[in-house]
């Protein structure tokens, strides 16, 4: 009989707010994970992170061990938002079929991605606040809300896992280009083939995309 999972050790809240930039973030992410996890570890050893207080009493986590080792996490996508399990392909599709329903009401949303990507500002409820037709806009896929928390946690988790890369570059391209590829056979060949930042600049230069660097 195969041995039950042990349940995950719960974490202390992370709240990441105003515009606290990319390296000072991950500073206290990674800080919160050793002094939790520190004389902890061991086989089966799974610990949850509340980050994002989510509409209906739901709360977003983020869970360890991630995929990778180190200091990798995963976004815990709450399966009735309607995201799948939340890979970068998922929720770029999501973004394509808003895009596809409301093109002005998508504008909007891209900007307030673009704030959070370059680290203007953390707080999804204050964007929102800012933006307030914006959460309820769609009735395209999963919850504004929600959508915006998960990314900026996925952007958070690249910065951890390729710091030394263009982790959060390449995922905000990544997104902006799957929205926004107006040919669906180039996409469908982008998607099997788009594995490092080089090959998603190539097929967005021919696209006429621009590839935006992060400002922080």
């Amino acid at each position: 009989m195969a041995k039950a999972e042990k349940p995950p050790i719960k974490g202390p809240w992370i709240t990441i707010k105003r515009n606290l930039p990319r390296h000072h973030i991950v500073k206290k992410v990674v800080s919160t994970f050793i002094k939790t996890e520190y004389r902890r570890k061991g086989k089966g050893v799974k610990f949850q992170y509340p980050v994002e207080k989510l509409p209906k009493g739901q709360v977003l986590c983020i869970a360890r061990p991630g995929h990778k080792k180190n200091f990798d996490f995963k976004v815990d996508v709450i399966p009735d938002h309607g995201f799948g399990e939340g890979s970068h392909k998922e929720i770029a599709m999501d973004l394509r079929r808003k895009r596809k329903e409301k093109p002005r009401n998508f504008a909007e949303l891209l900007t307030t991605i673009t704030q959070i990507y370059n680290c203007a500002e953390n707080d999804i409820d204050a964007l929102l606040k800012k933006h307030r037709s914006l959460k309820n806009s769609f009735k395209t896929g999963g919850p504004v809300e929600a959508l915006l928390k998960i990314i900026k946690w996925l952007f958070i988790m690249e910065d951890i896992v390729y710091w030394d890369n263009e982790g959060r570059a390449f995922l905000f391209n990544f997104l902006r280009y799957v929205a926004q590829e107006k040919r669906e056979k180039t996409l469908r060949e982008a998607l099997g083939r788009v594995k490092n930042p080089d090959k998603l600049k190539s097929f967005m230069k021919k696209s006429g995309i621009e590839w935006a660097q992060c400002d922080k």
